[in-house]
């Protein structure tokens, strides 16, 4: 029954999406389109902790064609402790404490889709992860699949995909009851949808199975809400959930019942769920009328 997951997920948007199909609108001008966001928080004085977050995509649109690039990344630090006294207790200097890391995420993608009909066509690409806190040093990941559109309309667009996938992760801890490197299959969807004048929610699903350990099911569910504040700017709200059926190996630190440090790390399971929601203010650039 796990193998077949894939394919009732897929069965399951074809189902729900009957109907969406009509005639296209005119497709956007061929021509580069950007989109930048970056959120920036820093405290200093009695606490010491600065976070930072970035996200940027590239397309280049060809009337039946696309290119696509991405990255987004995640990063917070602070001081452990935030303020320490040095020296006797009659005589101390007070210090910042050690500056730690305390989250860590990137990611990276390249696309291309090639439209062999209004609805459908073929997509090659690649991704990198990074994660060290949820066990993962690397991943490289390389697909090719199908697409097709189920919707494409100006004020709504749903695309769906299936791909074979093959991958090649380091990890942080060494697991030897899993495979570095394996073959997997890609269930994906992409829908934007505007709300109303000035908003528009863009959605993404990736549903990725290994197809020597079905155990080993992730699925990666990107949210972003974006209302503009004139033509180039937007205030973005962005909701990213990553599921791992089978996550990595941590290495965390053992205390004894006391809560005194031990000194050991021991290897154990990440959770299974990471979230993280991101509020950013958003610059896009898009061609005005057709470009050759």
């Amino acid at each position: 029954m796990r193998s077949e997951r894939p394919a009732f997920l897929l069965a399951g948007i074809l189902a729900t999406t009957t109907g969406l199909a009509r005639a296209a609108d005119a497709p956007p001008p061929p021509g580069w389109y950007s989109t930048s966001g970056l959120s920036y928080v820093m405290a200093a004085g009695n606490a010491s902790a600065s976070s930072l977050g970035f996200k940027a995509e590239v397309k280049r649109l060809w009337p039946k064609a696309t290119l696509t690039f991405a990255a987004a990344g995640i990063r917070a630090d602070t001081s452990d402790p935030a303020r320490r006294a040095v020296g006797v207790p009659d005589n101390f200097q007070i210090e910042t404490g050690t500056r730690v890391l305390k989250a860590e995420k990137y990611n990276a993608l390249a696309g291309f889709d090639r439209w062999v009909t209004d609805r459908f066509g073929w997509t090659v690409g690649a991704e990198f992860d990074r994660d060290k806190f949820s066990g993962l040093s690397s991943r490289t990941l390389g697909l090719a699949g199908i697409s097709y559109l189920l919707a494409n309309r100006k004020d709504f667009t749903l695309k769906s995909g299936l791909a074979a996938t093959i991958a090649h992760q380091s990890e942080v801890v060494p697991d030897p009851a899993t495979k570095d490197t394996f073959a997997g299959l890609r269930l994906s969807a992409d829908a934007e949808r505007k709300l109303g004048a000035n908003s528009t929610y863009v959605g993404g699903l990736a549903v990725d199975e290994s197809l020597q350990d079905t155990a080993d099911l992730r699925v990666r569910f990107g949210n972003a809400l974006a209302v503009s504040m004139n033509r180039r700017l937007a205030l973005q709200l962005g909701l990213l959930f990553l599921y791992d059926h089978q996550p990595s190996l941590v290495g965390l630190p053992l205390f004894d019942q006391a809560g005194a440090p031990l000194g050991l790390d021991v290897a154990a399971r990440a959770a299974t769920l990471d979230t993280t929601f991101t509020v950013s203010v958003v610059v896009t650039f898009a061609p005005r009328a057709a470009t050759p």
